[in-house]
């Protein structure tokens, strides 16, 4: 009996660590589906979400207000995202080349606002950076194991899941959606039936900007309190395998995010358990490399049935 409630405590807690580190996942691949369709190779996701975390920290400290840092965290990360809009599409530079750039510099530039702004390096938190409020609903608290997966998340974890039908909606079943996939499957056809590519192309842009600053705010203000250098840890390329796994469908790019997450929950629970924290760290990594090798190898067989 007392190994069946271990069982089930830990099934719970796993769970309960995916659902809410999948928060930043689903924003950050959410939102760049929509640029990764209309055909940018925008690897700027690290970047971004890692501005996007100092941001939510940055503006919950001066205010007082989460809601401030989120807002923030979302306009630095559209402030990003036309950076490179303008490089990529007004200047016509290389978009591996300038993503690459852009990831490369966060660390130093966020560790210098850091300093810059709070007098110090490693990591800033304290009782002024506001973190949003737990929620708890009473129709999960009914049930233990419901309540440990579900209750005493933080609001933003609730709407990155609204984000992947949200997502689903506008990409399939509105004409915004349409006018995304016939830029991303073809440019030329698109412009000659009057579609504005660099305009759809930059608004998608914006969309990726604004949730993968989201996705970074959920990480530093997301129960934390905390800021600390290179926090994203990998996230923003996590993003990225998602949405090349999942093909432009936010139903899938989800399902892999979920997977990510899963992974990397069930590290911390081994951690836990006494296993060797750097061995398990790795979890997460080799999952991103088996779920890319599994899916590479379906796409060279169909290409190989094609020929």
């Amino acid at each position: 009996m007392l190994w069946e409630i271990l069982k089930t405590t830990v099934y719970a807690s796993t769970l309960g660590i995916t659902f809410r580190s999948a928060a930043p996942l689903l924003f950050g691949s959410m939102g760049g589906c929509f640029n990764q369709t209309s055909g940018h190779n925008n690897i700027a996701y690290e970047c971004v979400m890692l501005f996007g975390a100092l941001m939510g920290v940055v503006g919950s400290y001066y205010t007082g207000s989460p809601l401030v840092g989120a807002l923030g965290a979302m306009a630095v990360g559209i402030f990003i995202s036309l950076i490179f809009g303008l490089f990529v599409i007004v200047f016509h530079s290389n978009s591996i080349v300038v993503g690459v750039a852009l990831n490369s510099g966060a660390w130093a530039m966020t560790t210098l606002l850091m300093v810059t702004l709070f007098g110090t390096r490693g990591s800033v938190t304290g009782k002024d950076i506001i973190s949003f409020p737990y929620l708890s609903f009473d129709i999960f608290a009914r049930v233990p194991y419901l309540n440990t997966v579900f209750n005493n998340k933080i609001i933003l974890v609730y709407l990155a899941y609204g984000m992947i039908f949200a997502a689903y909606v506008v990409m399939f079943k509105t004409p915004f959606g349409l006018r995304i996939r016939g830029i991303g499957q073809n440019e030329a056809a698109a412009e000659s039936v009057g579609v504005s590519v660099a305009k759809y192309r930059l608004i998608s842009l914006a969309l990726m900007g604004a949730f993968v600053g989201l996705g970074g705010c959920c990480l530093s203000i997301g129960g934390l309190s905390l800021f600390s250098e290179s926090m994203t840890s990998g996230r923003g390329f996590l993003c990225v395998a998602s949405m090349i796994i999942g093909g432009g469908n936010p139903l899938k790019i989800a399902l892999v995010a979920l997977l990510f997450s899963f992974s990397e929950a069930m590290a911390q629970i081994l951690t836990t358990l006494g296993l060797n924290g750097l061995l398990v760290s790795t979890i997460p990594y080799l999952a991103v490399i088996v779920v890319l090798f599994i899916s590479g190898l379906r796409a060279f067989k169909g290409t190989a049935e094609l020929e």
